[in-house]
């Protein structure tokens, strides 16, 4: 859902006379705390795809701890950033997201009939043999389902995918966040 949102906001950014190199101008505070938020989490799940035997273990067991780490410094990030109203929508969707993956356990569940709904039947089979360390499907168990991945894009959207609310949110934000990048002069 970012990558679409960052793609459509740059093609509505240059449709509105905004200019690229103006991104590069947006002063995050405390920038690296994303970057280490993000990197701790992709580490993670890129480490648990490889048989490493004893780290598998670790990972497996702390994997709830490891995720709140890098949500926190995620969070705090963004709370530095609030004077960019956009980021209170990136928090928001981020809150969300977070909140329904603690519930569950340190996954995010997605709904099974929506992904069968989409084709995504590779998805779905790889969720039932639990290959998936960050996802799980939606089951009787499942706590706060309705803010998990249950919303299914529409069938003719070419990156048929499963979206939670907080994605939506997510989304919202970061087209905001680069719209006023890019149109930064304009404002001034």
């Amino acid at each position: 859902m970012i990558i679409e949102s960052v793609a459509s906001s740059l093609v509505v950014g240059k449709a509105r006379g905004g200019k690229f190199k103006l991104i590069g101008e947006l002063e995050l505070k405390k920038y690296y705390l994303f970057i280490i938020g993000f990197g701790i989490e992709f580490l993670s799940v890129f480490l648990n795809t490889k048989n490493l035997g004893f780290m598998n273990q670790i990972l497996d067991k702390y994997f709830i701890i490891i995720h709140t780490i890098s949500y926190l410094l995620i969070f705090i990030g963004l709370i530095f950033n609030f004077n960019k109203k956009s980021m209170i929508f990136v928090f928001i969707g981020t809150l969300l997201n977070y909140i329904v993956i603690i519930s569950n356990g340190g996954q995010m569940p997605v709904s099974g009939s929506g992904l069968s709904y989409l084709g995504l039947k590779d998805t779905l089979n790889a969720l039932k043999n639990h290959a998936i360390i960050t996802h799980t499907l939606v089951n009787e168990n499942t706590r706060l389902f309705f803010l998990g991945d249950v919303i299914p894009t529409p069938k003719f959207y070419p990156f048929s995918k499963m979206i939670s609310i907080g994605d939506i949110f997510l989304g919202i934000g970061v087209f905001i966040l680069i719209q006023n990048g890019m149109l930064k002069k304009a404002r001034d």
